[in-house]
């Protein structure tokens, strides 16, 4: 199966503070997942740096898009504890992306370690990619990769960029309204990365459209069972 991302947004609002918000994320959301599962190879937490909301994205990297089925990680989501499960009803935003890596430029290790705590990548442009069967589907994808990285490879600072398909997908929020339209998400889902701000080139190709543009800065990268390099106090 193919390597497997997985992308979380979210926005505390109004009912959680922002405290509460990282004591959650940092003590019981991430460490249940990155200090006990091997197949989360990665795991940072990102601020949005272009003033839009949701203000905070979450990204990790997963071995097999398989570890999505499988007991060890859905039994987190089913098993909720009543302060996690309490939380999220508060949130205004989670919105939660399931994705399988589809093309990807590859690692640049003299710039950066990606997304592990050793060197991570400080800027990421993240958006999607609005397209369909009718005007070319993933002819039209590659066509826009493939002019994309003829730019990026003259960018300053730019290190790896990475185009991933949806493969599930949810969104619940105070601030979500009923409907199927609340839940759409684009069928691709892109990550460029880079050392400094830049601005993202944007190549024209028939069919293909960006959307969904964002801008973040690095909040924190962490340490996992998958990388060794677990704190002694909290290796299992």
């Amino acid at each position: 199966m193919a390597a497997g991302f997985l992308a979380v947004l979210s926005e505390p609002g109004s009912q959680v503070s922002v405290d509460e918000f990282h004591d959650w994320y940092n003590n019981e959301h991430i460490p249940l997942r990155l200090n006990n599962l091997p197949s989360f190879l990665t795991g940072a937490r990102y601020r949005a740096s272009d003033g839009l909301t949701p203000s905070w994205i979450a990204l990790y990297d997963i071995d097999s898009t398989s570890t999505f089925s499988d007991e060890s990680y859905t039994r987190l989501r089913m098993n909720r504890s009543p302060r996690e499960a309490d939380l999220i009803k508060r949130l205004e935003l989670l919105d939660r992306r399931t994705l399988a890596v589809y093309l990807d430029s590859g690692e640049n290790s003299k710039k950066t370690s990606s997304l592990r705590c050793t060197n991570p990548t400080p800027i990421l442009i993240t958006h999607g990619l609005d397209c369909n069967a009718a005007s070319g589907g993933k002819g039209a994808v590659e066509a826009w990769w493939n002019g994309l990285l003829e730019t990026l490879t003259m960018t300053n600072g730019w290190v790896r960029s990475r185009v991933f398909e949806c493969i599930d997908s949810g969104k619940v929020g105070t601030r979500i309204n009923e409907g199927r339209e609340s839940q759409d998400v684009p069928r691709y889902f892109v990550v460029h990365e880079y050392t400094e701000i830049a601005t993202l080139i944007r190549p024209s190709c028939p069919g293909v459209e960006i959307v969904e543009q964002r801008e973040w800065e690095l909040y924190r990268a962490y340490p996992c069972v998958a990388q060794g390099n677990l704190p002694k106090d909290q290796s299992q």
